[in-house]
């Protein structure tokens, strides 16, 4: 007997081409997403990184649920104050789940820093049960039932994590109750290209994968299921040189049909002056992660990310800077990432916000960016030839579009066909 998502899928399939087009025009709403289509929302709370994925067969996925630096002035509410980030993020995904879904097939953590996770706050209100308190993905667990939560640390929360952090103690109370509940919760595994997939209909797309690239310093060799590790033995380093919990986070390659996707929360590129050169995450990852259509910038484009070995490497037409704070992006960072001679000779640079104190530092650049700031949505057509970038509105809940960037040509920029 077919369950009820794919009966819904089945009779949104059956309204024809328009569906699968993704056509939208500026001042509209969004059109839905439909069987085949891919869409990833970066989702605009000026609090965090928060990012859902709507798969070809309607599987869903939230990685992060950033609420970082609530109440202090330096960072703006979207759409307003009136609720919590945690609060915004799951009303954003209840209004662009497939029709007849109500929770998410996955959340993901990238690393457990407060604008990834969540800020534990005095105001932070308890669930319904007392067991733990709502912020970031506690909050958006509350509100919408999660099958699998992923995180770089479960069950024992024993490499690198804070003994005594008030919010990793939160966050594994809310694992707890939830677990009563049915979640199930995973450590994600470095080099797997079978821990995050497709639910309701993997065999109908057989060009999709999530490959799993590095977590905690493991990363894909770019052979089988093969690992190695980045970082040395932790007891061979004094403690100044010892990896840092932006270093540990969860990157992932998403591919589909020739569209490469990726996304790799706060990992690190250019070390500081006279520390280990193998804190360059980003220049060991890159050549396995190879070329791809749209990456996130990795640690919302802070000093030092985005090298251009990296840059080289991936060879992105469209970069998403996940941008909340006066730092992001840095002019660093933006001078390269928009650099003409480095290929491909044009990118087109997103970012979720653009504070005042950024655009004065950062100049005449922010007129550079591809459009204003605000959610941004990749729309992959069904089989993953071309995509589209849409820039919804954040100001408040319609999610009118403001821009729309494409069709574009996936694989375009590659120098051949994508490998796997």
């Amino acid at each position: 007997m077919k369950n009820a998502l794919t009966i819904v899928l089945g009779c949104i399939a059956a309204l024809g081409p328009a569906w699968s087009q993704g056509e939208a025009v500026t001042g509209s709403p969004l059109p839905a997403w439909a069987p085949g289509m891919l869409d990833i929302h970066q989702i605009a709370t000026g609090r965090g990184n928060a990012a859902l994925f709507i798969l070809p067969d309607g599987t869903t996925l939230l990685v992060d649920a950033g609420a970082a630096a609530d109440g202090i002035a330096e960072t703006d509410p979207h759409p307003d104050a009136s609720r919590a980030p945690g609060a915004w993020i799951a009303r954003y995904i209840q209004r662009h789940l497939p029709p007849g879904v109500t929770g998410l097939d996955y959340a993901l953590v990238t690393h457990f820093h407060p604008d990834h996770m969540g800020q534990l706050r005095s105001s932070s209100p308890p669930d319904a049960s007392g067991a733990y308190r709502l912020t970031g993905i506690t909050e958006v667990g509350d509100a919408l039932a999660i099958h699998t939560l992923l995180d770089r640390a479960w069950p024992d929360y024993s490499y690198l994590v804070p003994a005594n952090d008030e919010m990793i103690a939160n966050y594994r109370k809310f694992l707890e109750a939830r677990r009563k509940n049915g979640m199930q919760v995973a450590r994600f595994k470095p080099g797997s290209s079978g821990q995050l997939v497709l639910r309701h209909n993997a065999s109908g797309y057989p060009s999709f994968e999530i490959r799993n690239i590095i977590g905690n310093g493991e990363m894909w060799t770019g052979s089988g299921q093969q690992t190695r590790q980045l970082f040395p033995p932790l007891d061979s380093l004094v403690a100044a040189d010892r990896p840092n919990e932006n270093m540990c986070s969860l990157g992932f390659r998403l591919s589909y049909g020739q569209f490469r996707y990726f996304t790799g929360g706060d990992l690190p590129g250019t070390p500081d002056p006279g520390f280990p050169a193998w804190h360059n995450v980003e220049s060991a990852i890159a050549p396995i992660i190879g070329h791809v259509d749209v990456h996130v910038v990795n640690q919302h484009g802070s000093m030092g990310e985005e090298s251009e070995a990296f840059l080289g490497d991936l060879r992105s037409s469209v970069l998403i800077v996940p941008s909340w704070a006066p730092s992001h992006p840095a002019p660093d960072v933006l001078k390269r990432i928009l650099n003409s001679r480095l290929s491909p000779s044009e990118r087109l640079v997103f970012a979720t916000d653009l504070r005042d104190a950024a655009r004065i530092v950062i100049g005449q650049r922010a007129t550079q960016l591809a459009a204003a700031p605000g959610h941004i949505v990749v729309r992959v057509d069904p089989g993953g030839d071309r995509y589209r970038v849409f820039v919804l509105d954040n100001r408040d809940e319609r999610d009118l579009v403001l821009a729309v960037k494409g069709p574009f040509r996936s694989g375009e920029n590659s120098e051949g066909p994508h490998n796997k």
